[in-house]
C-alpha cells in the first residue's frame, strides 16, 4: 500500500481549496475523509490529528494545522507499514 500516503495527501492538498471554513476545520475534514480510506491503524492516526487540529485550531504541532497534518501523514503511513509487516 505505497500509493495510499501520496494519495492521501493529494486529498488534503485538493481538499484545501474553496469552502468557507477555517482552514484548521477544513484540514480536520480532510483529515476524516483519509481516515475513513485507511486501514484502521492509519484511520486511528488520521482521527486523532483531525480532533487535534479541531481543539487547538491553529495551534497544532507546531503551530499550524497544516502541519500537524503533514505529521500525520507521516505517522498514519508507519502505522499502515507497521500493520502490514505483521
Amino acid at each position: 500500500m505505497k500509493i495510499a500516503v501520496p494519495a492521501l495527501a493529494a486529498l488534503l492538498v485538493l481538499g484545501g481549496c474553496g469552502g468557507q471554513q477555517s482552514p484548521a476545520e477544513q484540514t480536520a475534514e480532510n483529515l476524516e475523509a483519509a481516515a475513513d480510506q485507511s486501514d484502521p491503524a492509519a484511520a486511528e492516526v488520521l482521527d486523532n490529528a483531525a480532533d487535534t487540529v479541531r481543539d487547538q485550531g491553529e495551534s497544532g504541532v507546531p503551530n499550524n494545522a497544516a502541519a500537524t497534518a503533514q505529521e500525520a501523514l507521516e505517522q498514519a503511513g508507519n502505522a499502515q507499514v507497521a500493520g502490514n509487516s505483521q
